[in-house]
């Protein structure tokens, strides 16, 4: 293992070992392909199809459903605190740790679980790049584009971090630039002019006060929200701005496409500022109905909540494939400095995993 420390006081952990494996490769969003090129030789006798730093690993079988097992390879920027792996107790300390290393390696003690292979689902490790990074970037859409037969997949188990939740559905999300216009003029002489800054003060009042909206599909709550996350003008300090632009962040329910969503945004702002949508991303269904699904609730006998967040779910959704969020990583500790899993909740997450797909 590449810069990783072992706790020695107990006894063989193959998992957790497993784990402190996958957080010593280093994998930046970008720069994936050392442990693609590690995960292509530790299935060097399976099945492998790879598409750029993505794989698929294990064959569909036409006499059971498939299983998808699902992970992310890359992290977000290593900090000082997590730039060493190392087991500290019952937590595993390295970046990715719960986002989501701990997941992927759960995925991979499942797929390689002799018993469950031959149990019956056809077990599929799906393990892709790009996530954390740029949507457009994110290499699952062109995976599952590249290996159609995924598509006939019963259901997609995503292993992002949800505190040991099931979590369906998601979010959808869009950004859009709103831009309020003014008229130019001398600072020193600001009659001359019209403050596109000051002249968007009550939008901002009114945007800041709104309350998140709950809208239940499926029986679940999923929470709206509408924040401003950025503002800026162009101008020289000593120039009353003629253009104020914020950026909306807008988190919208499955009950609303991406045209409905983009509609819902140029009304909330109406003839206030101009309106450019710069990115956005569907939402997906729960699909409580899918037959797999129904099987994975009870199996797992975990807490059923909504995803308050876009996930890769909705790339699922959008081939056709349900799919759900359930990891043992923790939530409040994504991205952190010095992030952490906790080894009980990899055994945990392992544990449910092998009671639906023995079912």
């Amino acid at each position: 293992m590449t810069g990783t420390s072992r706790d020695e006081g107990g006894p063989p952990d193959p998992l957790a070992e497993l784990a402190l494996e996958l957080l010593g490769i280093p994998s930046p969003t970008g720069d994936e392909g050392e442990l693609a090129d590690w995960l292509v030789a530790r299935y060097r006798d399976e099945a492998v199809e790879r598409h750029g730093n993505s794989l698929v690993v294990g064959a569909a079988d036409p006499t059971r459903p498939q299983v998808l097992l699902v992970g992310h390879l890359d992290v977000v920027p290593p900090t000082d605190a997590d730039s060493a792996p190392r087991r500290e107790g019952d937590r595993l300390v390295g970046r990715g740790a719960s986002d989501m290393k701990g997941g992927l390696a759960v995925a991979m003690a499942a797929f390689e679980d002799p018993a469950l292979r031959q149990g019956p689902y056809a077990l599929r490790l799906v393990a892709y790049a790009g996530e954390e990074g740029p949507h457009d970037g994110n290499e699952l859409g062109p995976l599952l584009e590249a290996v159609p037969e995924l598509e006939q997949a019963g259901l997609a188990v995503v292993l992002e971090p949800t505190d040991g939740q099931v979590q369906l559905g998601c979010l959808g999300v869009l950004n859009a630039h709103v831009t309020v216009s003014g008229q130019a003029a001398h600072a020193a002489r600001p009659w001359h002019g019209e403050n596109a800054l000051t002249k968007a003060g009550p939008l901002l009042s009114d945007l800041g006060a709104r309350e998140p909206r709950d809208v239940t599909v499926d029986g679940l709550a999923f929470r709206e929200v509408v924040t401003v996350s950025q503002g800026w003008t162009e101008n020289a300090r000593n120039v009353v701005p003629d253009r104020f632009t914020l950026n909306l962040n807008v988190r919208f329910a499955p009950d609303k496409d991406l045209v409905e969503a983009e509609t819902a945004v140029r009304e909330l702002i109406g003839d206030r500022g101009e309106v450019v949508i710069v990115d956005r991303a569907p939402a997906a269904a729960p699909r409580a109905d899918a037959p797999l699904l129904e099987r994975f609730v009870p199996a797992i006998d975990a807490p059923v909540s909504p995803k308050q967040a876009w996930t890769d779910v909705a790339r699922f959704a959008a081939h056709g494939v349900p799919a759900l969020n359930y990891g043992p990583g923790i939530t409040a500790q994504a991205h952190q400095a010095g992030e952490y899993v906790e080894v009980p909740a990899l055994h945990e997450a392992l544990a449910a995993l092998r009671r639906f797909l023995a079912t």
